[in-house]
């Protein structure tokens, strides 16, 4: 190739991302911790005021109390159905000071847990969207979103969402933005006889969170970070766009196992309630990826893969390619991108705290540890 043109694909390359040059790429490989115990679906961490973390696994049905330096796991909510207890537990979100919302997925409610990790009530899912909590407000108010199928039909286009605030002491409630949800399959509303996932794989769609009471989303058009305080302006980054690479069959093979893996089933837990799903036969799972609707090219992130940190920042993942390191991009508070993470393969950051970063690991067997870092400067 002439010595032009190579220079000119470079400099394309370069200019794909509108917002700002390329953002240099800091590379996370040797943990100083590795925790000893061992996982089997961790699905929620978060690290409390004194360093120490909450980590709850969703297959194990537990909730532990982790000291890194001493290297000890306490328990901290175990599996069942009594006031301390929880099935299916998934999400850990900050609530007011020290305290903890766990989503109690089996039980269909929520877990208030105090600065120490132990369960000190529990919240029943009183209103619609409830159980989606993803922060709280100064004030004591939940941010959640509610589910499309709960809104009246053609109510918002495109398989919208709205992100709402409610007060549960005066039970007012109001819609503080709309995002772009998960995308129906074509044939949603049609009867089928065999069951199937009711989502387009890799489909875009915005990611959301609470960050220091303030409203964050990830937009797909574009790729940028919005802002929404409590009051004032929304803050606006700019648009990191830039090309995607075709959903191929490994890719369509892998969406089916995770969305099988993460999603609860009915009658499969104790006394018939809520369980986890069992993984699928070979026949089953072939059946399950023809029958699956997908996208044609993977979004530029990962909804799911999007993380708060300390001083409103956000670390959103990259689409991840099986065998590849996996890549965070870092927003500041005003939406743009900082720098970017790089982590080795099998790696999903789990939370960020103020001086370093969790880390689940997995193997080719599907055992998970958490592994903790230096928080890059």
């Amino acid at each position: 190739m002439p010595r032009f043109s190579m220079l000119a694909s470079r400099v394309a390359a370069l200019t794909l991302l509108s917002g700002s040059a390329a953002a240099q790429t800091v590379r996370l490989v040797t943990p100083n911790t590795t925790l000893a115990d061992e996982f089997s679906q961790i699905r929620g961490v978060r690290e409390l005021a004194d360093g120490r973390l909450l980590v709850s696994d969703y297959i194990d049905q537990r909730v532990v109390l982790v000291d890194f330096d001493k290297g000890t796991v306490l328990a901290r909510v175990a599996k069942g159905s009594g006031p301390r207890e929880a099935r299916l537990p998934t999400r850990l979100v900050p609530a007011l000071g020290d305290s903890t919302f766990l989503v109690d997925l089996g039980n269909n409610r929520l877990l208030l847990l105090d600065g120490q990790g132990r369960p000190a009530r529990t919240i029943p899912e009183a209103r619609i969207g409830v159980l989606g909590v993803r922060g709280m407000g100064s004030d004591g108010a939940f941010y959640f979103a509610i589910p499309g199928w709960a809104e009246a039909e053609a109510a918002l286009p495109n398989d919208s969402v709205r992100i709402v605030r409610w007060n549960p002491r005066t039970d007012a409630q109001t819609t503080v933005a709309v995002i772009q949800g998960d995308r129906m399959r074509s044939d949603i509303r049609e009867p089928s006889r065999v069951p199937r996932i009711p989502v387009v794989g890799y489909a875009s769609q915005d990611a959301w969170l609470m960050s220091g009471g303030v409203l964050k989303i990830v937009r797909a058009g574009g790729y940028r970070v919005e802002s929404r305080p409590a009051s004032g302006a929304p803050v606006v980054g700019p648009s990191y766009a830039y090309p995607t690479r075709p959903v191929s069959g490994a890719d369509r093979l892998a969406f089916v196992r995770r969305f099988n893996e993460s999603s609860p089933m009915s009658g499969k837990g104790e006394n018939g309630g809520m369980g986890y799903s069992p993984a699928l036969s070979d026949a089953e799972l072939a059946q399950t990826v023809k029958g699956t609707q997908y996208a044609e090219r993977h979004p530029m992130f990962d909804a799911g893969a999007v993380v708060a940190a300390p001083g409103g920042q956000l670390w959103v993942g990259r689409p991840v390619e099986a065998g590849k390191p996996v890549l965070y991009d870092v927003f500041d508070d005003a939406g743009k991108r900082v720098t970017s993470v790089e982590l080795l393969p099998g790696r999903r950051v789990a939370a960020v705290g103020r001086q370093a970063v969790y880390v689940v690991a997995e193997s080719e067997a599907g055992i998970q540890r958490l592994e903790r870092y230096a928080l890059p400067r």
